[in-house]
């Protein structure tokens, strides 16, 4: 975009925040910019002239999407005169659309760079006057020593309404040291260390916190009990850059001016902070934080299962009652089993009457009337005594062995259950796309509510990877979507989870909905 500008002629820096309502990304709003401020002014004020000519620099934005609105901050870097700075801070706020979506533009402030420039001067000349004092005029009579570090520990200041105890060089100062009390802050300036702030305490005031918000923080513990409660504190309510840690059983405000410079020299910063008693001695930040998150991890999961537990019982009382109830409600039969009967009626007279015509071999036995009375005996009993032993809904009279197969097949073809009906999903054209890039790859991609990618890994690392997302939307894994994989999506905010088929899944979470490949 144009020629950049030098940072050391920068003269101010106009800041201007945006509402937009839709969402939109950063070339949208530098276009909408460029769009609508150009022919608004001279070519000696156009934009994209001042920008080629390097009068200002490269326009940056800050933004972040919620609820379908987009907000943020505009920076533009100008080396231009204050009249043009402020001709060109106006015309930022004429702008009102961003491609369809409307916009406010609304100038915060114009900062003179120069300001934090003379400051950042004046705060080195003094640390260069300090450090010249200490190295060359070391033969200082201990009668003025002795007076310097009185007057200077009179200096003492106190801010805000709870009366922290801080040095004068506390509120002009971007770096500043984080000590326990008013003794520390009086043994520090008496070696010409004024930038100090005390926390009264081990316990951290949120007013205290509200003060160092925006400085460097570096915290200076005493080597005892007392320093590693604070350490702890400052974990969890406020931000530190570097910790620089007394000896091991002695105080800030017993320290020498070596030792307090050599502490000071050795700081290091937060992770590699260093416990020095009770349990967690000689742990670092970094080693005592990853101890204690497994801890709370299992207590999580522990809570989660019996909760799940308890939910369960209910439903699998109620499922058993609805399986048992379909499995006593009886078929409908009437219409098949009506032309049953009578097929199977003909049939019977049919064979009862050819019978008697067909001849039976004699096999030497003269009388005929023997014959047609074994017959008959054989015949009589036969449709009579078998279907007593069959359902009462069949006929009394013995069909053909080949109807009456027949007749059975037909009615128990006619009570199967049909086949589950496969709903089919639409996607949007990324989920359909993202479907077609992982299957048969065994891959996983996370997408969020912008329906952008923020993470691919194999399927088989899925239920780690989702540890480095704080929030996602929607899951596309080519593998077996199973409870653990629910609940972990769950947990980091995802609503759909697309998957090549659905596991033993015993609860679904609320809200969350789940698509198998051969639905889409």
């Amino acid at each position: 975009m144009g020629a950049k500008t030098d940072a050391s002629t920068t003269k101010y820096e106009i800041r201007a925040s945006f509402d937009i309502d839709g969402v939109v990304e950063k070339p949208d709003i530098i276009g909408g910019i460029y769009g609508q401020t150009d022919g608004l002014l001279s070519e000696n004020l156009d934009i994209r002239e001042l920008q080629k000519t390097g009068r200002i620099g490269r326009i940056s934005v800050e933004l972040s999407s919620k609820k379908g609105k987009t907000f943020g901050r505009i920076i533009v870097p100008s080396s231009l005169s204050r009249m043009e700075t402020a001709i060109l801070a106006a015309t930022l706020e004429t702008v009102d659309r961003v491609g369809p979506c409307s916009c406010a533009v609304k100038l915060e402030e114009i900062v003179d760079v120069r300001i934090n420039k003379r400051q950042t001067i004046v705060d080195r000349a003094s640390e260069i006057m300090r450090e010249w004092d200490q190295n060359v005029s070391p033969f200082s009579s201990s009668i003025s020593m002795e007076v310097k570090k009185s007057s200077k520990s009179s200096q003492v200041v106190s801010i805000s309404d709870e009366g922290f105890s801080a040095g004068p060089g506390f509120k002009r100062q971007k770096k500043t040291i984080l000590v326990e009390g008013r003794a520390d802050v009086v043994n520090l300036l008496k070696y010409g260390i004024d930038n100090t702030v005390a926390v009264n305490g081990t316990s951290i005031s949120s007013k205290l916190i509200d003060l160092i918000a925006k400085k460097t923080v570096t915290a200076f513990l005493d080597g005892d009990r007392g320093g590693d409660l604070i350490l702890k504190e400052l974990l969890q309510v406020s931000h530190v850059e570097f910790v620089a840690r007394a000896p091991k059983g002695k105080e800030v405000e017993d320290l020498k001016e070596k030792e307090v410079k050599q502490a000071l020299k050795e700081a290091v910063p937060l992770e590699k902070a260093i416990f020095l008693t009770g349990r967690d001695a000689d742990l670092t930040v970094k080693e005592f934080l990853d101890k204690s998150k497994p801890s709370k991890k299992r207590l999580k999961k522990f809570a989660l299962s019996r909760k799940d537990a308890e939910e369960k019982k209910p439903k699998v009382e109620v499922k058993e009652t609805k399986t048992v109830s379909k499995k006593k409600t009886p078929p409908k039969p009437t219409k098949t089993e009506t032309i049953s009967k009578d097929k199977v009626k003909k049939e019977i007279e049919q064979k009862v009457t050819r019978k008697p015509l067909t001849p039976r071999p004699t096999s030497g036995r003269p009388s005929h009337a023997s014959t047609r009375t074994r017959t008959d005996s054989r015949s009589g009993p036969r449709p009579s005594s078998r279907p007593s032993s069959r359902p009462s809904s069949r006929p009394s009279s013995r069909p053909s062995s080949h109807s009456g197969t027949r007749t059975y097949s037909r009615s128990t073809t006619g009570q199967r259950p049909p086949r589950r009906e496969i709903r089919k999903v639409e996607l949007p054209e990324y989920l359909t796309n993202a479907v077609k890039a992982v299957k048969t790859k065994l891959e996983a991609v996370v997408f969020d509510e912008a329906e952008k990618e923020i993470l691919r890994t194999p399927a088989a690392e899925i239920f780690d990877s989702l540890e480095k997302i704080e929030k996602g939307s929607t899951l596309v894994i080519d593998g077996i979507i199973t409870q653990r994989l629910l609940d972990r999506s769950n947990g980091k905010g995802i609503k759909t989870v697309i998957g090549a088929r659905k596991g033993e899944i015993s609860k679904k979470p609320t809200g969350l909905k789940i698509i198998e490949f051969e639905q889409i």
